[in-house]
């Protein structure tokens, strides 16, 4: 189950890494607006998301990359607050709701990443 659990994540972070620079309008509209150029911010989040992902691939650097992944999970996570605000305009769903759903996600990735430390 470790291997299982290590792979998806190394494959889950690589991915979504490179959709930062596939679709990055997506990610430049979920960067809070107190944050300069959005667009650099979406390339250096998916440089780090594939940098994570390289990271678990090796014992040697597995404990520090998950101490790091869980690190950018709390420091992006204004992202998410963003998209939930966005979400509940866009598909008048209640705030409420969206952060019910949305938190334990986010606790979830942290805790995938805690496995590996």
């Amino acid at each position: 189950m470790y291997d299982i659990s290590l792979y998806g994540l190394i494959i889950f972070y690589g991915l979504i890494g490179m959709t930062h620079f596939l679709n990055p309008k997506f990610y430049d509209n979920i960067v809070p607006k107190f944050l300069p150029n959005p667009r650099m911010i979406t390339y250096i989040s998916g440089v780090a998301e594939i940098l994570i992902a390289v990271g678990f691939l090796f014992q040697e650097t597995r404990s520090l990359t998950a101490i790091v992944l869980m690190i950018f999970l709390v420091a992006v996570f204004p992202a998410n607050i963003v998209q939930i605000y966005q979400w509940a305009e866009k598909f008048k769903i209640s705030v409420a709701f969206l952060w019910i759903l949305r938190l334990p996600v986010q606790i979830a990735a942290i805790y995938w990443a805690y496995i590996f430390v």
